[in-house]
């Protein structure tokens, strides 16, 4: 058998994933049905995958495999899990909820409270802790591998790390409200407001990155670039690309005429 053959459904779903993708991009034009389609999908094949990964990954192994093997002790979380559903009768009958919507507050009181406990220990091992450290970098470690400044390691070096505490000192005093700022601490808050959108700027960018390589993988899809030449020669995305638009510029064309989109105009 053909290594790069395409089954039927293979190459439907190609066309499907090509639609779907020009169905999303039609929403530059205007919010129409044709979007609203395929975000629904979107979302409801998000959140029943998310079932069925809760299901297979906690419910089974951690509840029903053990009530299964007998340890009745999974009865507990089983009943906690069950009085944590009372919080829905809220809006099936206002008198059903008054009698029983309290039992939701037991399961959520063991929810947040286990939680706040692991996260305070973890966060403060994990994340405070460590950025201390981060924070305090060793100056002769770093002369001795980098020396002052290293261009082959990303400027890595003493200047580097004094740099980090300056800007780290910085911007925590930018936020001491504690004491009026003078002229010395304005200029070190100003130093710090500089070093806060250097950051925000830079996340800024890495975020808008993230999302131009999405836009260049979808538009490598419909051009068949990301394939090799025997599966675009089955597929023929260019083709689908444009059939998809020509079909969604004509339902758009319908749906204006038929006054599709006046009354969100209007409001």
């Amino acid at each position: 058998m053909d290594p790069v053959a395409l089954t039927g459904f293979d190459v439907v779903g190609a066309w499907v994933s090509i639609m779907l993708t020009l169905m999303i991009l039609s929403f530059l034009y205007a919010d129409n049905p044709v979007y609203k389609l395929a975000e629904h999908l979107f979302l409801g094949i998000s959140i029943g995958i998310g079932v069925i990964e809760t299901y297979h990954g906690v419910f089974k192994p951690n509840l029903i495999d053990k009530l299964a093997a007998g340890n009745w002790l999974s009865l507990v979380p089983l009943a906690l899990c069950l009085m944590l559903f009372m919080k829905v009768t809220s809006s099936l009958s206002p008198t059903v909820y008054r009698k029983v919507g309290w039992l939701a507050r037991i399961p959520i009181a063991f929810i947040v409270a286990a939680y706040a406990g692991v996260k305070l220990t973890g966060e403060a091992n994990a994340n405070l802790m460590t950025q201390v450290a981060q924070t305090m970098p060793d100056l002769s470690t770093l002369w001795a591998q980098h020396g002052l400044w290293d261009w082959s390691a990303d400027g890595a070096g003493v200047i580097s790390g004094v740099l980090l505490v300056i800007g780290l000192a910085a911007c925590l005093l930018h936020f001491y409200f504690s004491a009026p700022h003078g002229k010395a601490m304005t200029i070190v808050s100003r130093f710090g407001v500089l070093v806060l959108m250097l950051s925000f700027g830079a996340s800024f960018g890495y975020t808008v990155m993230g999302r131009i390589s999405l836009a260049i993988g979808r538009a490598q899809e419909l051009l068949g670039l990301d394939r090799p030449p025997a599966q675009v020669v089955q597929i023929h995305p260019r083709i689908a690309s444009v059939v998809g638009t020509v079909l969604i510029i004509a339902f758009l064309v319908a749906w204006r005429a038929r006054g599709g989109g006046q009354e969100d105009a209007a409001a």
